[in-house]
Order: structure tokens, then C-alpha cells, then sequence
């Protein structure tokens, strides 16, 4: 692959000026984080009921901009190998750095979660909302919407955020999801295709769960 075209915008995620996908990126990517937060976190029935009414907001603002986030076409076969490779990839950044460091404190809050929740529960939570709900606000609204046409700036400004909204407590926690951030980044540049970052995102969350219930349950 051409490196100088692996940063070309070829598929802008829309077609308006950059000023406009700007805040509109911005909007999104508020009304995402609260619709995760509501619907992840909900305590009772009214920030459940919130969480939904955000997320119909939420597609209904997607739909209006005419985001092309979401491709309403079959996913290619290698891609799914792709998929497979980078969450390989991002699991052995993860336990490589976590071998010399330790786990890092957001996965360890994730364990606790895993002891308080039935099972069900954090799947859903960690394999599903989660890797959706952060992909849409990383790669989607911030990569590919507020880095419009500068790919490459959007990568490491996005996979920054990523590591820092982990709440990292020493540089080596952060390196480990700025490096994931990375490779889920790049994963949705080289197929253009958001799910297979999903789908990349949920596998490496998946295999962590896994991983506690063998061995730290």
C-alpha cells in the first residue's frame, strides 16, 4: 500500500465543508458519550430511559448530516482477518507493557466490575457498548470527522484521547492504550469499515474477560 495514500481522505465521512463536520462532530461526539455513560452506567430506569432517547437523538443527528460512518454493505472476508490480526496485535501490546507494569487500573476496575455484574451484563457492557460507543467517538467522530482530510493528525490526536480517557495512572498505563488506540485506528483507515474496528475492539475485550473468568475469577 502507497503510505501517501493510506492517509488520503478518499471516503470522507461527509461530504459538507470542514467547518460544518467540525461542530457537527463535535455535537456527536457529546451526545455519544452521554448516551454510553446512560445506558452503561444507568442506575435506575430514568438514566436507562435517558440513555435511549440519547441514542435515538444520536442516529437521527447521524442520518441528518449524512454521516457515512456505518456501510450498509457486507463486510469482505479479509477483513475480518485483519480484525483478528490487529486484536492478536493489541493483546500482546497489552500483556507485553502489563508483564513489566502491572494491570493497569481501569482493567482492574473492569475485574471488580466483572465480580459485581452477572456475566451477561458486562458482556454487554465491555464487548458490545463499549467497543461501539468508543469506536463511533474515536475513529468516527474525531479521526475521520473533526481530522477531516488530515488523517494522520487525526490518528495520534485520537488514539491520545483514547489513552487518556482510560484514566491512566503512570505514562506505561497510558502507553498501553495510546498503542491500542493506534492499532484500532489504523485498523479502520487500511478497511475504511468502522465495524471491523468494533468488531477488533470487542474481540480484544472479549479475550479479557475470558482471560479473568480462567484465570483470576
Amino acid at each position: 500500500m502507497n503510505i501517501n495514500k493510506f492517509w488520503e481522505d478518499y471516503d470522507p465521512i461527509s461530504k459538507h465543508q470542514y467547518k460544518h463536520v467540525l461542530w457537527q462532530s463535535i455535537l456527536l461526539t457529546v451526545i455519544c458519550m452521554g448516551t454510553y455513560t446512560s445506558i452503561g452506567l444507568a442506575s435506575n430506569w430514568f438514566v436507562l430511559v435517558l440513555g435511549i432517547v440519547l441514542l435515538f437523538l444520536l442516529m437521527y443527528l447521524m442520518l441528518k448530516f449524512q454521516f457515512n460512518l456505518i456501510k450498509h454493505k457486507s463486510i469482505e472476508k479479509k477483513y475480518l482477518l485483519y480484525a483478528l490480526i490487529a486484536a492478536s496485535i493489541s493483546l500482546a501490546i497489552y500483556w507485553s507493557i502489563s508483564a513489566i507494569i502491572g494491570q493497569p487500573h481501569n482493567q482492574m476496575d473492569v475485574y471488580d466490575d466483572l465480580n459485581t455484574y452477572p456475566l451477561y451484563v458486562s458482556i454487554i457492557i465491555f464487548v458490545i457498548l463499549g467497543p461501539i460507543f468508543e469506536e463511533l467517538i474515536f475513529r468516527g467522530f474525531i479521526l475521520k470527522g473533526m481530522f477531516k482530510g488530515h488523517l494522520l493528525l487525526g490518528l495520534i490526536v485520537s488514539s491520545i484521547l483514547f489513552g487518556l480517557i482510560h484514566g491512566p495512572a503512570s505514562f506505561g498505563e497510558f502507553t498501553i492504550y495510546l498503542a491500542l488506540g493506534l492499532v484500532f485506528g489504523g485498523l479502520y483507515l487500511i478497511t475504511n469499515r468502522i465495524e471491523i474496528a468494533m468488531i477488533c475492539h470487542g474481540l480484544n475485550n472479549l479475550v479479557h474477560i475470558v482471560i479473568f473468568l480462567a484465570f483470576y475469577n
